[in-house]
């Protein structure tokens, strides 16, 4: 989506006084921690650069997980420091769309960031990355598709971290943002300027569809077993129809709900969309499981996408004898 603007201010409105309310009560908490990062199914080491986190809204709503989050049995909840700043809370409801992390991040003076791009992340993928400035200084900057961005508190912005980004504080005082991850929807893209809308290709936009849950029967009905191409469980990276990579799958009834388990990962909760397909907890529509296991020939369709772009792999499933 070049084509569009690399940042958009969607809010100008923001009550600064309030914002520095919920920030005196959330800045001497003990949980602050250096950022984390989400691979393989796991969390990651954490960051060599002084970029402390507080969490507001993590999987299992962990206050240990600085890191964004992915797929996996824990769906995203808030922490029990979200309650400490209630009008940060009330700005994120007013967003109308699910949010997965929510972070206070803090880049030290000194510290800075190489340039990088956040892969899967942005509307072709299912969710954006959104910022609310809350402190900064003149020597803050973060340079996105090599234009400086300096950000002021009472605003909320969102920008397309796809593209190469960099961050520097060469100030004498933190760089404090709020960092929410948010699904696309109708209600989130509202808020874009109309000149912004007019131009966004819908077509190219993964758009996350409401969950619809299974009896206990159908859950039983799903159960089968199979292979998943090492890439599908590759996060952020489009699936490859290699069956030398091929890894033993399979998917349980758990708990109320549906589990795939792929040998070596961490298990994950499906969450069904309609007509045997699923998307993974923690995760958008970027990757689904399509099980088309009730007739002749049953089978998984494993896909990825990036907006209209899709790639498809099929596999063979093997269904319990007792199904």
């Amino acid at each position: 989506m070049k084509n569009l603007p690399a940042t958009v201010m969607l809010r100008d409105d923001l009550d600064v006084d309030r914002l520095e309310s919920d920030l005196a009560a959330l800045s001497g908490s003990e949980f602050w921690a250096l950022q984390r990062s989400f691979e393989d199914g796991a969390v990651g080491e954490e960051s060599e650069v002084d970029w402390k986190v507080l969490p507001l809204r993590a999987p299992g709503g962990d206050l240990r997980r600085t890191d964004p989050g992915g797929p996996g049995r824990d769906g995203f909840a808030d922490t029990p420091l979200m309650t400490k700043a209630p009008y940060l809370g009330q700005i994120l409801s007013e967003l109308g769309t699910e949010l997965r992390s929510v972070r206070l991040m803090a880049l030290a003076p000194g510290a800075s960031v190489e340039e990088h791009s956040d892969t899967p992340l942005g509307l072709p993928y299912g969710y954006v990355r959104l910022h609310i400035p809350l402190v900064t200084n003149p020597g803050a900057v973060m340079v996105l598709d090599g234009v400086e961005q300096r950000w002021q508190p009472g605003t909320l912005w969102y920008a397309d971290f796809e593209r190469p980004h960099a961050l520097r504080n060469a100030g004498d005082r933190t760089r404090i943002h709020l960092v929410a991850d948010c699904a696309t929807n109708d209600k989130l893209l509202a808020l874009f300027p109309a000149g912004f809308r007019a131009d966004l290709p819908t077509s190219d936009i993964a758009f996350y569809r409401p969950v619809l849950p299974l009896t206990p029967p159908e859950l039983r009905d799903f159960g089968c077993q199979f292979a998943v191409p090492f890439s599908f469980m590759e996060w952020g990276e489009p699936v490859a129809d290699d069956h030398e990579s091929d890894l033993a799958a399979e998917v349980t009834a758990e708990d109320g709900g549906l589990v795939l388990r792929v040998e070596g990962r961490a298990p994950v909760e499906l969450l069904h969309l309609g007509a045997g397909e699923f998307r993974l907890l923690g995760w958008s529509e970027e990757r689904l499981l399509r099980l088309d296991l009730f007739d002749d020939d049953p089978r998984v369709e494993l896909s990825t996408r990036r907006g209209r772009r899709r790639r498809v792999v099929r596999r063979p499933a093997l269904r319990p004898a007792t199904a």
